[in-house]
């Protein structure tokens, strides 16, 4: 019996629609990433704190977290928050 050379078929590309839109959207903004991550780097001082949160307030924070684009941690938007409160003072 001979061996034969495995041939793999081609893709090809899809072509875009309107519908796809949406999609270029949600790529736009993923590869935007975050804006508070990029004002942190290695010169920063880093200030690491320990927040008790009842869970009253976490549900509330959760619930608003969830609201927005994109998924998030917890953390990320409690310093989103905190930066919006304190560039308002």
């Amino acid at each position: 019996m001979a061996i034969k050379n495995l041939v793999k078929p081609t893709r090809q590309t899809p072509v875009k629609t309107p519908a796809d839109t949406k999609s270029d959207k949600v790529d736009k903004f993923i590869a935007k990433g975050g804006t508070l991550t990029k004002a942190f780097d290695e010169s920063n001082d880093d200030h690491r704190l320990t927040l008790r949160i009842p869970k009253w307030l976490m549900d509330k924070v959760d619930v608003k977290r969830k609201e927005r684009i994109g998924k998030i941690s917890r953390n990320l938007w409690i310093l989103e928050i905190l930066e919006q409160a304190a560039k308002e003072k």
